[in-house]
């Protein structure tokens, strides 16, 4: 259990935001980045509006001249405030995504919002405050709208067209003062006296609204506020051990800067981690790989504890060189068949191989790369990780040092795949499952080619589609729905040649293929690297439109279990 001294307090929210705008209110740097939409920016302002609770803030106050965390101002703050010098005396723990919405419809920094590629600008439509119509009275505005420039004046708001169209900017609420002045000046004659102070009264709220402080007295160590903060994260984006780590340690490594760093060098690791840097689980996969090396489990209550012995600056360049070179590097080989990350079934699985090789550098082992490859594939196909990850991670971990240290000692997930095979089943619908990506795997593996065009798939990835082999179309019009949307049936061609094929019959675009390679051995060579062997080719060729549906789906069900046994057989060469 915790224990801190906590005491509870209000504070104005706008005082709130203009300390943040001075740089007296912060942020730890474990928050993760601003992830609220113009929605839910909306409709907190709407709660505020009818002074609704908006939920408790948990703070820290700080001695701005010895602060436990690594602080970060409030996203947008350097935007707007070119003097803008930190001096906080205020950390929020919990409260990250509500303060930066509050700022960002107070300040209109630009900074485009979650799933928009443009600032936002927040409004209130003052005929709906005067309806009581609050929900109404909230929109907001891209910064490139033309009804938004057409407010715009030189460089500012036009008074007037406000005053005509009867709407003010969120931002004229950041100063009380200010907006008084525009009220009495401008906006309060449009109205009757009743219905312009029933808007002021609306107004008011906003500028007058007190939320709820949770405060931890100033003397409390870091490690139980970081532990506090991860248990009672449970809105926005759940902070990872990673983030954790960072405010704990920072003071003896920066692992964010490091993460950062290893992000612009690594061309495979930057491959594998995306577009976004910081949102991302990759430098928690390294957290864990160190920590595997360490024979530590993966709870996060444990990983949360690892102190600079063991995850220190050396540490961590020898992991990310080793994540590099030697493991991303190998998985991203034709080997494994995955030439980007989104044909990655389980990334987490990186863990242990970075565990393994660790441990393989220290000199406690010695890699057996066959081994860990029949472990790899048999958790793929036996989709091991659907669930419990980092138990089984660490489960796995232990069990292939054994294995690497005795080749008596199989692994539960190899021996286990091993002893089920014969009854394991591959049709599967869900593009997401492992099994759906591991068979697209082997068909990168296998250096598949298109059906039309005369190049490997895997030199057009990011223009592929899952193409029906029986196009589905097809099928429907010789009413079969059983199967058809099965990986069994599923193959990965260019998409112009899937529109092309459409809902041809098998026969038609079989022959088409023949016209475009010149012969029909060509085609087979082809279609054998998609797991579609002569016979299968065979069954292909006679089925056209004139087919009656119960033949259709007589071959189609034989064509089905014969790719079954195909794909089977290439996985226990893998696995065996």
């Amino acid at each position: 259990m915790i224990r801190m001294e906590l005491g509870w307090r209000k504070e104005k929210v706008l005082d709130l935001v203009r300390k943040a705008y001075r740089g007296e209110v912060v942020l730890p740097d474990f928050q993760r980045s601003f992830v609220w939409s113009r929605n839910d920016i909306e409709e907190l302002i709407v709660s505020i509006l009818e002074k609704m609770f908006i939920g408790t803030f948990l703070v820290q106050q700080v001695d701005p001249t010895n602060v436990h965390f690594n602080v970060i101002p409030i996203e947008g703050v350097t935007m707007v405030n070119n003097e803008f010098s930190p001096n906080p005396n205020m950390i929020i723990l919990d409260g990250q995504q509500r303060i930066t919405s509050i700022f960002y419809a107070l300040y209109e920094p630009d900074i485009p919002l979650k799933n928009t590629s443009n600032p936002y600008v927040f409004f209130i439509k003052l005929d709906a405050l005067a309806e009581g119509n609050v929900e109404e009275a909230v929109f907001s505005w891209s910064k490139e709208w033309r009804e938004y420039r057409a407010l715009m004046g030189d460089g500012d708001y036009d008074i007037d067209k406000l005053v005509h169209r009867k709407i003010i900017p969120v931002s004229f609420l950041k100063s009380e003062r200010s907006f008084s002045k525009y009220w009495y000046k401008h906006f309060e004659h449009v109205f009757d006296e009743k219905t312009a102070e029933k808007i002021y009264s609306y107004l008011s709220n906003l500028m007058d609204y007190h939320v709820h402080l949770l405060t931890i007295s100033i003397s409390e160590k870091p490690d139980k506020i970081a532990v506090l903060f991860e248990r009672i994260n449970r809105t926005g984006v759940k902070l990872s051990v990673f983030d954790l780590l960072t405010a704990r340690l920072y003071k003896f490594i920066n692992l964010r800067r490091l993460w950062e760093q290893a992000y612009e060098n690594g061309y495979h690791i930057r491959k594998f981690a995306g577009e976004d840097v910081k949102n991302t689980k990759v430098p928690y996969y390294i957290v864990q790989g160190i920590a595997l090396s360490h024979d530590l489990n993966l709870k996060a209550r444990e990983l949360v504890k690892i102190d600079s012995d063991i995850i220190n600056e050396d540490s961590w360049v020898i992991a990310v060189d080793l994540l590099e070179e030697k493991i991303l590097k190998r998985l991203f080989d034709s080997n494994y068949g995955i030439p980007d990350r989104k044909w990655f079934s389980y990334p987490a699985m990186i863990t242990v191989f970075l565990g393994l090789f660790l441990k393989d550098r220290k000199g406690e082992l010695n890699i057996d790369i066959s081994k860990i490859d029949k472990w790899y594939w048999s958790a793929i196909f036996s989709e091991r990780y659907s669930s419990s990850t980092d138990s089984r991670l660490t489960k796995d971990f232990k069990d292939l040092v054994e294995w690497l240290k005795d080749n008596k000692r199989l692994p539960e997930t190899v021996l286990r795949f091993w002893n089920e095979f014969p009854l394991v089943k591959i049709s599967t619908k869900s593009a997401g499952s492992s099994k759906y990506k591991g068979v697209f795997n082997l068909l990168f593996r296998k250096g598949a080619w298109d059906f039309y065009e005369k190049d490997t798939i895997s030199f057009s990835q990011g223009d592929l589609d899952d193409h029906h082999i029986f196009p589905k179309k097809f099928l429907e019009r010789k009413g079969i729905k059983e199967e058809v949307d099965s990986v069994l049936n599923r193959t990965l061609i260019l998409s112009s040649t899937n529109r092309h094929i459409s809902s041809k019959s098998p026969a038609s675009y079989i022959q088409e293929m023949i016209k475009i390679h010149g012969s029909k051995e060509a085609v087979r060579l082809i279609l054998d690297k998609h797991f579609i062997n002569g016979e299968m080719l065979e069954i292909l060729q006679s089925v056209d439109d004139d087919t009656p549906a119960s033949i259709v789906e007589e071959r189609f069900r034989e064509f089905i279990h014969m790719r079954e046994e195909l794909i089977k057989k290439e996985i226990k060469t893998l696995v065996m």
